[in-house]
C-alpha cells in the first residue's frame, strides 16, 4: 500500500481547514463591508461579528481587531457609545496582548475610542487616545503621511471642542502642512484643514482670518465639484455666518442666498 507521512497529512488538513475558514471569514467581511457601504448598518454589524468570530477561532488576530474596530465605528455612529466601547476595549486588550503595541490596527482602535470620548465631552481622555494613535502612525508611516495628517486633524477638532484654541491651531496647521506637501494646495484632502482653521478663528473672533480659510475651502470645493454643486451650500453658509457675526448683513445675505441657490439644483 501507499504510506503517507502523518505530519504531512495533518498539515494538509489544517491548510484545508484554514483556507475554508479564511474564505468563510472573507465572505462575511465582504458582505459586512457591502452592507456598510450601502447604509445598512444593522446587517453590517451581524456580518462583522460573524467574521470576527471566524478570525478569532483561527487566530487571525489583526483581522479580528479590524472587524471589532468596524463594529465600534458603526455603533458610535448610532450613538451607542457604551456598546461601542465594549467592542473597542476588547479589540484593544486583544491587540496589546497579541500584537506589537505599535500595530496600525491598534492605532485605529485608539482613534475610535478618541471619537467616543470626544462625543461624551471627556476631552482629556479623547486626546490621550488620539495622541497614542498619532505616535503609532508617525512611528510606522513617517511624518508625511495622510493618516498622520488625519490624526492631527482629529486632535485639532478635540482642542476646538474643549476651547483650547491655540493648541487647535497648532494641530490643524500641522495637518495642513502635511496635506499640502503630499497632495498639494488645491487637493480635496486639504479642505478639512481649511475648515478646521476657519472654525477656530471664528471662535477667537478673528473673523477676517476665519473668512480667509473658509474662502480657501470654498474655492477648493468649487475646483473639485463645479460651481453649482449642492455640496457648496455648507461652505457658503460658513462664510455667511461669519459675516453676520461681523454685523456685515449685506455680505451675510449674499452668501446665504448663494447657499440657497445651489440647494435648488
Amino acid at each position: 500500500g501507499v504510506w503517507y507521512d502523518r505530519n504531512f497529512l495533518n498539515k494538509t488538513l489544517s491548510d484545508i481547514v484554514n483556507k475554508k475558514s479564511d474564505s468563510t471569514a472573507a465572505r462575511y467581511l465582504w458582505l459586512a463591508d457591502d452592507f456598510k457601504k450601502n447604509a445598512k448598518p444593522d446587517s453590517a454589524l451581524i456580518y462583522y461579528e460573524k467574521a470576527a468570530d471566524q478570525f478569532q477561532t483561527y487566530g487571525s488576530i489583526e483581522e479580528f481587531i479590524n472587524a471589532y474596530n468596524q463594529i465600534g465605528i458603526i455603533l458610535t455612529r448610532q450613538d451607542k457609545y457604551e456598546e461601542a466601547k465594549s467592542y473597542l476595549t476588547k479589540a484593544l486588550s486583544t491587540g496589546l496582548s497579541s500584537l506589537d503595541s505599535n500595530n496600525l490596527s491598534i492605532a485605529t482602535t485608539y482613534i475610535s475610542l478618541g471619537v467616543i470620548y470626544s462625543a461624551e465631552e471627556n476631552y482629556s481622555q479623547s486626546l490621550l487616545y488620539h495622541n497614542k494613535a498619532l505616535s503609532i502612525r508617525t512611528l510606522k508611516l513617517g511624518e508625511y503621511d495622510a493618516s498622520v495628517a488625519t490624526s492631527y486633524g482629529n486632535i485639532g477638532n478635540v482642542y476646538l471642542f474643549s476651547k483650547n484654541y491655540e493648541k487647535s491651531i497648532e494641530a490643524h496647521s500641522m495637518a495642513m502642512k502635511i496635506r499640502e506637501k503630499i497632495f498639494g494646495k488645491t487637493s480635496p484632502e486639504i479642505i478639512e484643514s481649511f475648515i478646521g482653521l476657519g472654525k477656530v478663528y471664528k471662535e477667537l473672533k478673528e473673523y477676517k482670518l476665519s473668512i480667509e480659510y473658509f474662502e480657501k475651502a470654498l474655492q477648493n470645493k468649487i475646483t473639485q465639484r463645479g460651481a453649482g454643486h449642492k455640496d457648496l451650500a455648507k461652505f457658503y453658509k460658513n462664510i455667511s455666518d461669519v459675516y453676520y457675526l461681523m454685523e456685515n448683513k449685506e455680505q451675510g445675505n449674499l452668501y446665504k442666498s448663494k447657499a440657497e441657490e445651489v440647494l435648488k439644483n
